[in-house]
C-alpha cells in the first residue's frame, strides 16, 4: 500500500527534530561562549582597581596598599590581595619548541569567565610585570547575568517555535486539499453534482490524493443515478398523471356503484402520485422557498376552519396572536406543512376529543404545536414517522387513506424555508408536533385565543 503521507510525516518530523537538537545545542554553545566576557563596564572598574593596585605598588607606600586592599574587600564584600610571581624557566632558550611563559593565579580580563564556577579568581598583572592584583569576582560584577533565562527561553522558546513552524506547514500541506474536498463536497450536497476535487490537488500522489480521486468516482456514479433519477421522476409525471385524469374522466362520466370506488382509489392514487414528485423534487433539489411574506395567523386560521369542516366530529382549539408576519418564507410551504400536520392530529384523535394547535413567535423564531389525543407513538419511532412511507400502524394508516408521506413531506416543506419538526409524546399519551421558522420580521399586534 502507498504510505507517501506517512513517509512525508516521518521525513519531516525527523528531520526537523536532529535540525532542534544541533540547532539548540549550538546555539546553547555560542550564546553561552558569547555571554562569558566580562561587559565594558565591569571590565572598566576592575582596570580602576588594577591602576590603583599599581599607583600604590609604584610609590612603595605597603600601608597605603593594605588600607586599600581593606577597603576594597569591605566595599565588594570579596577577597582581593597584591602577590609577587616568578617564573624559574628550566626549558633552554634556544630550544625548538621554546615559548614564553606568562605566570598567573587566575583568569585574565580579556579571557571567558566560566559561568557554572561561582567567584572565579581574576589575575590583573601590574605595570612591573613581576606584581599581579589577584581579585575574587563578586556575584554583581559576574558575566551572563541573563544566562539563565536565556538558556531557558533557548531550550523552550527555539523548539516551540521551530515545531509550531513544522505544524503551520504540516497543516497548511493536510488541511488545504481537505479544505477543498470539503468544499467540493458542500457543494455537491447543494445540488452541485459536477463538483469534484482531484483537479485542484495537481496530481496529489499520497493517501489525501487517493481520497480526492475516490470522492469524485463516487461523486460521478451519484451525480449520475441522480440524473437518472430526475428524468425518471418527469417521465413518470408525465406518464401517470395523463392517464389518471383520463380515468377521472371518464369515471364521472359513471355513476355506477364500481365506478365510484374506482373513482376513490383513482384520486388516492393521483394524491400518491402528486405527493411522491412533490417528495422527490424537494429531496433531490434542496430548494430555497423562502420569497415571500406570509400571515401565518391567516393561514391557520382557513386550515384549521378547513379542517373543522372535514372533522366535525372532533374539536380544534387554536391559539395565537391576531396577526404573525413571516417574512422571507412560503405560503405554499406552511399551507401544505400545516395542513399535513393537523390533518394527521386529527386522523388519530377520537371523536369527541380536542386537537390543540398553538402559535407564538419571540421575535425570532415562531413556534408551532399542534397536539392531538391519540395513542402517542414508540419513542423509537419518533424521528421514523418522518421517514417516507414510514407508518407506525400500516393497516390503519391504509384505512384512513395514508400513505406514510404527509409528516416525510410537512419536514422537508419546512426545512425548505430554514425551520425544523420534530415529535414527542405528551404526558396525556398524545403527540405533539413542534415547528419551529425562522422570523425575519414578525409583527405580533395582539394576543388573543381563538375557539375551534
Amino acid at each position: 500500500m502507498n504510505r507517501r503521507l506517512f513517509w512525508k510525516l516521518f521525513l519531516s518530523i525527523g528531520l526537523l527534530s536532529i535540525a532542534l537538537v544541533y540547532l539548540v545545542s549550538r546555539a546553547s554553545i555560542e550564546v553561552e561562549h558569547y555571554m562569558s566576557y566580562l561587559g565594558d563596564e565591569e571590565k572598566a572598574l576592575l582596570e580602576s582597581y588594577r591602576d590603583k593596585a599599581d599607583e600604590l605598588l609604584l610609590s612603595g607606600d605597603e600601608n597605603a596598599m593594605y588600607e586599600w586592599l581593606e577597603q576594597l574587600q569591605r566595599q565588594e564584600g570579596t577577597f582581593a590581595t597584591v602577590i609577587a610571581l616568578e617564573v624559574n624557566e628550566l626549558v633552554p632558550v634556544g630550544h625548538a619548541d621554546y615559548r614564553p611563559v606568562r605566570a598567573k593565579v587566575g583568569r585574565f580580563l580579556h579571557h571567558p569567565v566560566h559561568l557554572h564556577h561561582k567567584k572565579p579568581l581574576m589575575d590583573m598583572p601590574l605595570s612591573d610585570g613581576k606584581h599581579h592584583l589577584v581579585f575574587r569576582m563578586p556575584d554583581h560584577l559576574m558575566p551572563g547575568k541573563w544566562w539563565p533565562m536565556t538558556r531557558l527561553m533557548m531550550h523552550l522558546a527555539l523548539p516551540l517555535f521551530l515545531m509550531a513552524l513544522l505544524s503551520y506547514f504540516l497543516y497548511r500541506h493536510l488541511m488545504k486539499p481537505l479544505a477543498k474536498l470539503e468544499l467540493a463536497t458542500r457543494s455537491f450536497s447543494d445540488g452541485n453534482y459536477g463538483a469534484r476535487v482531484a483537479p485542484d490537488l495537481n496530481g496529489r500522489k499520497d493517501e489525501i490524493g487517493r481520497l480526492a480521486l475516490t470522492f469524485d468516482e463516487m461523486a460521478g456514479r451519484v451525480g449520475t443515478l441522480v440524473e437518472t433519477q430526475r428524468h425518471l421522476l418527469h417521465d413518470l409525471s408525465h406518464e401517470l398523471r395523463t392517464p389518471l385524469q383520463r380515468i377521472e374522466l371518464t369515471l364521472a362520466m359513471d355513476k355506477s356503484d364500481n365506478a365510484v370506488r374506482l373513482k376513490k382509489e383513482s384520486q388516492q392514487m393521483r394524491k400518491l402520485v402528486e405527493d411522491t414528485l412533490t417528495l422527490a423534487w424537494l429531496q433531490n433539489e434542496a430548494p430555497q422557498l423562502r420569497c415571500e411574506t406570509v400571515d401565518l395567523a391567516g393561514l391557520l386560521d382557513v386550515i384549521v376552519e378547513d379542517g373543522q369542516f372535514e372533522y366535525h366530529d372532533r374539536l380544534i382549539h387554536l391559539t395565537q396572536p391576531a396577526e404573525l408576519l413571516l417574512e422571507d418564507s412560503s405560503e405554499k410551504a406552511l399551507n401544505m406543512a400545516l395542513e399535513n400536520i393537523i390533518r394527521n392530529a386529527l386522523r388519530h384523535t377520537p371523536a369527541g376529543r380536542t386537537v390543540f394547535v398553538n402559535a407564538e413567535s419571540d421575535g425570532q423564531l415562531c413556534t408551532v404545536t399542534v397536539v392531538d389525543q391519540g395513542e402517542g407513538v414508540p419513542e423509537h419511532c419518533l424521528e421514523k414517522i418522518f421517514e417516507p412511507f414510514f407508518r407506525v400502524d400500516k393497516a390503519r394508516d391504509r384505512d384512513n387513506g395514508g400513505f406514510g408521506l404527509g409528516l416525510a413531506l410537512s419536514k422537508r416543506q419546512i426545512q425548505g424555508i430554514g425551520g425544523t419538526v420534530h415529535a414527542e409524546n405528551t404526558d396525556s399519551a398524545g403527540l405533539s408536533v413542534i415547528l419551529r421558522i425562522p422570523v425575519s420580521a414578525a409583527a405580533v399586534l395582539r394576543e388573543h385565543s381563538e375557539e375551534e
